[in-house]
């Protein structure tokens, strides 16, 4: 069976030609054709755009971690410096005070 189908012609082409009608709607096609490519071309980018975004969001991660681990090792060599004793610190006299009294021990060495 074959269908019979009704083409209605806008008011403004019915009184032109078919090389001009044909003119315009090559333009229209052309129009339409750098449209889509300016679609794709920036749904490429958006693309580009997250991928981008998400490296940065892994490396932000890593850097964290890497910080974190830092401060782990930070606070490690804190908790050991604090088994240490300073002896600076330490409140010692080199002299010894004149109220020491000293013991005198006598022994005789045999041979």
């Amino acid at each position: 069976m074959a269908k019979i189908i009704e083409v209605n012609i806008p008011e403004e082409y019915k009184n032109k030609n078919k090389y001009e009608i044909y003119t315009h709607l090559e333009e229209v096609a052309t129009l339409a054709f750098h449209q889509k490519q300016l679609i794709q071309d920036l749904q490429a980018e958006i693309k580009l755009r997250d991928a981008q975004l998400q490296k940065q969001r892994a490396d932000i991660l890593k850097l964290k971690s890497l910080v974190g681990h830092k401060n782990i090792e930070i606070k490690d060599l804190k908790l050991e410096t604090e088994d240490v004793i300073d002896i600076t610190e330490a409140k010692t006299t080199n002299f010894l005070p004149s109220s020491l009294k000293f013991h005198e021990v006598t022994q005789e060495l045999k041979k």
